[in-house]
């Protein structure tokens, strides 16, 4: 499908979304946060990967929020729902589809951009890449963008990126543990497709029991792991040669 504001693409149990605003820096709309949302909402049931990219030479360099009609008066909760909650929603949804999100990173991943590189499973970045959370330049507080950040680099960093606003180059990115892989441009599709045609090569269930642990047990102790892993495994097996 292609529109205005993202590409998606299906194909081998990979489905692809590709961010497509390039002269904008691929600055998220309300209008791409919701065609992503329902991308997601349809996978079907043999998709082993989710693709994530962007044309052009930014991946993403922030979002064009909704704001109140000129010359109302918008209360605390009306802002929350104009504003906060559909980002909010749409981060929840990228976090929690059953299958891994690999994330393709070239140039500037801004804001919304380090959230949704944050929330994907595997991030794939040109050694070029830069990651910044600059909204504290405009006086905004960033605690959406740290929300998705939160439970994936030290708080340290965390307190780095959002307090200092510096512009993160991919190698640093990487020892903060906010990307996995970083690559030369030239290597970056590459590299991506080496990861993802690995895991469309994976039986849908086994992705998804790896994908259902990765998102469980980190909140759990020890013995609830052990039986969650259990479980999970056996449950992936059981699918496979029924």
């Amino acid at each position: 499908m292609t529109n205005e504001v993202i590409i998606t693409r299906r194909d081998d149990h990979v489905l692809e979304i590709e961010l497509n605003r390039p002269e904008q820096g691929n600055a998220l709309t309300p209008a791409m946060a919701e065609a992503i949302t329902t991308a997601l909402r349809a996978l079907d049931t043999e998709t082993r990967v989710v693709l994530v990219k962007a044309a052009g030479a930014d991946f993403c360099t922030g979002r064009s929020a909704a704001t109140p009609a000129a010359g109302t008066r918008a209360t605390a909760l009306d802002l929350r729902r104009l504003i906060s909650d559909p980002v909010l929603d749409f981060y929840q949804v990228l976090r929690e589809i059953p299958v891994p999100v690999v994330a393709q990173v070239r140039g500037r991943a801004n804001g919304v951009g380090c959230a949704i590189a944050a929330l994907a499973d595997v991030v794939v970045a040109a050694d070029t890449a830069r990651f910044q959370v600059p909204e504290m330049n405009h006086d905004i507080a960033p605690t959406l963008v740290m929300n998705a950040l939160a439970d994936r680099i030290p708080r340290a960093a965390l307190a780095r990126l959002v307090l200092t606003r510096d512009a993160v180059e991919a190698a640093e990115a990487k020892e903060l543990s906010l990307i996995g892989v970083v690559t030369g441009a030239d290597a970056l599709e590459a590299e991506t497709e080496r990861i993802v045609t690995q895991l469309a090569k994976n039986s849908a269930a086994t992705v998804r029991a790896v994908k259902a642990f990765l998102s469980t047990a980190p909140e759990t102790s020890f013995a609830a792991r052990k039986e969650l892993a259990a479980l999970i495994n056996s449950v992936a097996f059981a699918e496979r040669f029924r």
